[in-house]
Parts: structure tokens; sequence; C-alpha cells
């Protein structure tokens, strides 16, 4: 990790000072699409996790709207979890999208 991310997550978890208690004791859930936002906020509690600033890795999940096929990006999202965090919880939701109701 470079000392600009490092400086930014020690930051972060200093202005969380009145949350600190709550995110140490209890696991968190991260919702994560792939993109850069879940993909941060990933890593930052990926951050705390090796620094002893929490005792739970969260559990990540993945919500599938089966609007299009994203098999592919799933692949991904999925390789890049487990070769950050090995030993994490991925949990996926799919929504089965409903028929066309005829008029």
């Amino acid at each position: 990790m470079n000392e600009t991310l490092e400086s930014i997550f020690q930051s972060a978890w200093s202005r969380l000072k009145n949350y600190q208690d709550f995110m140490k004791n209890k696991p968190a859930v991260i919702a994560f699409s792939g993109g850069k936002d879940s993909s941060l906020l990933l890593q930052f509690y990926l951050w705390l996790h090796n620094k002893n600033l929490i005792s739970h890795f969260p559990t990540i999940y993945h919500l599938d709207h089966s609007i299009r096929d994203n098999a592919e990006q799933e692949s991904e999202i999925l390789k890049y979890i487990r070769s950050i965090a090995p030993n994490s919880i991925f949990k996926k939701k799919t929504f089965q999208s409903s028929p066309t109701r005829p008029n």
C-alpha cells in the first residue's frame, strides 16, 4: 500500500472516532459491486483488519439484479476478492427478472 493511501485510511479512521467501538465489535457487511467506491471501501476494511483495528473481516455481499448477463464481471469480482482477502466470506443474492405482464 502506498503512503498516500495509508495516510488517507489513517485519517478516515481518526475521523470515525465516534464509531470505532461499534466497528471494532460488530462485523460489517460490504455491498460490493466491483466499482471504485466499493473496492476502496473493501481496501479500507482490509487495512483496518490488518492493523488489528477491527476484530472481524466483513462479509462481502454482491447483489445480482439479473438485468444483464454479468457472469464474466462476477467472476472477476470473486477473483479480485480472493486475491486480497482469501479467507473472506462472499455472499451473492440473485433476483430473477420478472416477466412482462400483458396489457
